[in-house]
């Protein structure tokens, strides 16, 4: 008889990411499994309360339905936190919990206080998959007797993204094939303006509404985008026109940006990024991208003038790139949550 496994996401409907996966579950992993892909997020609202609402629903899910399962994967960490939160004041029988999360340590109160919420998943999880080598260690250190419930393996990429042109509304010629900087977690935009600020490169930055751009006297050369004012397919698309995509994150530990720059190595952009959790599991310096240290603009001006007077070594990084591409599709992420259920 099949197991049957419950994969909890947060994949708005308007997504093609859930039926995508449950397509390429149902075909390639389904001799041994029956799979159920469900979805705690149905809308694309960003709101910090309906996203929690969110949670907190995924939560409850897993809660009512344990019983239908043989094991539930949960793809929202949040989901998965929330629920041995629970658990920890409502004791109640649970199938093997395996489920994926990132940045362990930080500086921000919630960040400190997600060490209380990983030493109490432990407890109960059976296996937690974390993004990045250097802070699955970094746990194991803090909690040796649990240890071998920390695995690390690099993000998968489940995001199913469309090729679209740019709207009139925000294409202009002034500002393609330049530079493309993106995103919401602990993203520091202000580097980037510092970086190319009273030079002629073209620099598009989209970033949440509430995000506080500091740099005074912005040069013409770079504009400025928020969240409400680019569809999603239009985040994608604006990077489709760049020359190339630059990741700079406010925080080491963090690996934000990753979606983004998976979407720019399968599609021929050059990437530049923060030397930072996760992403130098994935970018090799010089051969698959180009890093930079946290806090330095001049590296990030640097590496972008290098790509530009180097076309030989610009296209070596873009072919190195597609292979690690390639490598972060599910196909290689499934079985290692499989073999974590099974043993």
């Amino acid at each position: 008889m099949k197991k049957k496994i419950l994969f909890i996401s947060d994949w708005p409907d308007s997504f093609e990411n859930g039926p995508a996966l449950q397509a390429l579950l149902d075909k390639n992993f389904s001799q041994d499994y029956e799979w159920t892909v469900w979805s705690c997020k149905k809308e694309t609202d960003s709101n910090v309360r309906y996203r929690w609402r969110c949670y907190f629903k995924g939560a409850v899910h897993a809660i009512r339905n344990r019983k239908k399962y043989d094991a539930i994967f949960i793809w929202q960490q949040m989901v998965a936190y929330i629920l041995f939160e629970i658990k920890r004041f409502i004791p109640f029988k649970i199938p093997p919990v395996v489920f994926f999360t990132f940045i362990y340590n930080s500086d921000t109160i919630f960040r400190k206080y997600k060490k209380h919420m990983v030493g109490n998943a432990l407890r109960y999880a059976k296996g937690i998959i974390w993004d990045s080598e250097e802070i699955a260690d970094a746990v194991k250190t803090d909690f040796p007797t649990s240890g071998s419930k920390n695995h690390y393996v690099p993000t998968p990429i489940f995001e199913v993204v469309d090729d679209v042109p740019v709207d009139k509304s925000l294409d202009d010629p002034d500002f393609r094939d330049g530079v493309y900087a993106a995103g919401a977690t602990e993203r520091d935009f202000n580097i980037i303006i510092r970086a190319f600020k009273n030079t002629t490169v073209p620099v598009t930055i989209v970033c949440k509404n509430e995000y506080a751009i500091t740099e005074k006297d912005i040069s013409s050369n770079i504009r400025v985008l928020r969240f409400s004012q680019v569809p999603h397919d239009q985040y994608y698309a604006l990077a489709g026109q760049a020359f190339c995509i630059i990741n700079s994150v406010v925080n080491e530990k963090s690996s934000g940006g990753i979606l983004l720059l998976h979407y720019a190595m399968s599609r021929s952009k050059p990437v530049i990024s923060t030397d930072c959790a996760g992403i130098k599991d994935l970018i090799v310096d010089g051969e698959n991208g180009l890093l930079f240290n946290l806090g330095h603009e001049k590296e990030i001006l640097q590496a972008y003038e290098k790509l530009r007077i180097d076309p030989l070594f610009t296209k070596s990084l873009i072919e190195n790139a597609k292979i690690t591409a390639n490598n972060m599709g599910p196909g290689g992420f499934i079985p290692k949550v499989l073999s974590i259920i099974e043993n």
